[in-house]
């Protein structure tokens, strides 16, 4: 199981496109055993401190895989290379 974590917060446009491209790359990889978990940063004064000007954030085994503009490429290369090191 592929677990990404997804830093987002409401009434933001780059948030919403930024999941479209995580589905995208999922999709033309096909593969789905992904969980994707959301944080709304606003919910969380900790996160909201950490993650406040750099929404959305995406990352995976606590690393930030891309953080601001998340793009098709980036994240479809990025998991691209971790599935075929993974061999999951």
């Amino acid at each position: 199981m592929l677990e990404l974590v997804y830093y987002t917060r409401k009434n933001c446009q780059l948030c919403d496109d930024g999941r479209e491209q995580i589905k995208l790359a999922l999709s033309e990889l096909r593969y789905n055993k992904v969980k994707l978990t959301s944080f709304d940063i606003d919910e969380d004064d900790r996160l909201q401190q950490e993650y406040m000007v750099r929404v959305p954030v995406l990352k995976h085994k606590g690393e930030v895989v891309q953080e601001g503009l998340i793009d098709f490429v980036r994240v479809y290369d990025y998991l691209k290379e971790y599935l075929g090191k993974s061999k999951i």
